[in-house]
């Protein structure tokens, strides 16, 4: 019974991480600016620790508003696709880490590991870049 529950529950945690990383693709981005700016105020010794996580939280803030206000005001194409992209490609990396991952609490070897991380990366970076997309122009 016990044994049957934890299966279960395991499957629905892995689902509901699976869903959470889906919804949260869009942000890989800001969330990885606003980690770099914080990291590098800080070890260089140019902000306190509070002061760095505030610039880091600017930043990320600054790199979304700008990206979803070019996607939102641009008519171009090609713009709207470089911006997409550039948008797109943290979520990817995060979605081939999170399944390289799950991959890993398996005991999976190594080439099918990288072969459904490959495929994870795909299907996340596709995610966030089809609701980048999905952002209309005025």
């Amino acid at each position: 019974m016990l044994l049957g529950l934890g299966i279960v529950l395991g499957f629905a945690s892995i689902g509901f991480l699976c869903w959470l990383l889906f919804l949260c693709a869009v942000y890989a981005a800001p969330l990885f600016v606003a980690a770099m700016v914080c990291t590098i105020l800080y070890d260089h010794g140019v902000l306190s620790g509070a002061h760095a996580i505030l610039a880091g939280i600017a930043a990320g803030i600054v790199v979304l508003a700008t990206g979803q206000a070019i996607l939102a005001s641009s008519r171009d194409p090609a713009l709207r696709v470089a911006v997409s992209v550039l948008l797109a490609l943290p979520a990817a990396l995060a979605g081939f880490g999170t399944t390289l991952g799950f991959c890993g609490m398996g005991d999976m070897s190594a080439m099918p590991a990288y072969l459904f991380a490959t495929f994870g990366a795909l299907c996340v970076g596709g995610a966030a870049w089809t609701r980048l997309c999905a952002i209309q122009s005025a």
